[in-house]
Order: structure tokens, then sequence, then C-alpha cells
């Protein structure tokens, strides 16, 4: 169960502990000023009118750490992955870390989610994570392979090359 009330923000590679949390929600609210707050400046306390219209339209982007933070409405969460944990109207459901960066997001240089060093490869995601329990493989390169950790799936999304390009954690489907 996560505590809803604590607020000392999380590392990056721990954020995946704030799934199912709302935008209302002490944890999460911590960890987006956390991550969002330039070096230096004062800390907010709340989360600004730019962020909070950010949550609702579905993305927080913590562009310079190379990690996206996506919401879903809380009634499209609690369709597909049970009940929030917290009383608000939009849930954090998943996380996506870009080792090689992207369009909107600088790369993710940190230890990958799950795992004490970064997943930056095929190798070394297998080496972090196991066996994986589903996965894609198309003419000899796989595409995607996903495991179950501490009640969330992963998945990585491989380049042609092996190279991770994305790490996705969210809450499984509720059946």
């Amino acid at each position: 169960m996560t505590d809803t009330h604590a607020t000392a923000p999380l590392s990056l590679p721990e954020l995946p502990r704030l799934l199912g949390l709302t935008e209302v929600d002490a944890p999460l609210i911590a960890a987006i000023l956390a991550h969002t707050t330039p070096a230096g400046a004062p800390a907010p306390t709340e989360l600004s009118q730019k962020r909070k219209k950010e949550i609702r339209a579905g993305f927080v982007l913590l562009k310079e750490l190379g990690v996206v933070m996506s919401f879903t409405p809380r009634e499209t969460h609690a369709v597909d992955f049970g009940e929030p944990l917290g009383p608000g109207t939009h849930v954090l459901s998943a996380l996506f870390y870009y080792p090689e960066g992207s369009e909107e997001v600088e790369p993710y240089a940190g230890d990958a989610p799950f795992a004490s060093t970064p997943v930056e490869t095929r190798e070394q995601a297998l080496a972090a994570y196991g066996t994986p329990s589903d996965g894609e493989e198309e003419e000899g390169i796989v595409e995607w392979e996903q495991w179950q950790l501490e009640d969330r799936e992963l998945t990585a999304d491989y380049a042609d090359d092996g190279a991770v390009l994305t790490l996705t954690v969210a809450l499984p489907l509720s059946l």
C-alpha cells in the first residue's frame, strides 16, 4: 500500500511507487515539484496552474531528466487499473523513461526503475530484470519485452540494434 501522506520527494527510479495516486496526493505533488523546480530556485509548495493544466492534458514532461509522467481521468483509470489510490480527478497511470531521449525530452541517464544501474540495452534489461513474461520478436529482432515487478508492469521497447528506446512502468490492467 502506498503512503499517500508522505511528502519527501522520491528519486526518479522510485517514481513507480506513485502509480495510482492523483494530482491532490502529497507524495505525487512533492515528486512533481522536486523534479520540475530549477536548481537554486525557491521550492514551491503547490502545483502551478501550468502543471495542473499539464496533468489535465495527460502528461507532465520532466524534459531535462528524460521522464514523462502520464495521467488519465479517474473514471478511465478505474476501468483499466482499478480504483485510484487518491481522491483526485487525474491519476498517474504510467511513467516513461527515455534512455536515448525523444523529441520531447532529453536522455534519461539515471538508474532504471527496479534496477540499481542504468538500463540502456536489451542485455542490460535482461541482466537487471531476468526472463521477461511477454514480448514480441519479428524476423529475429526483439521489439519489446515485459516484466512483472513489484505489482507493476515494466516494458522495454528496443531499437533494431537492441538499444532501449523506452522503459514504461504502469499498473497491470485489471481483469
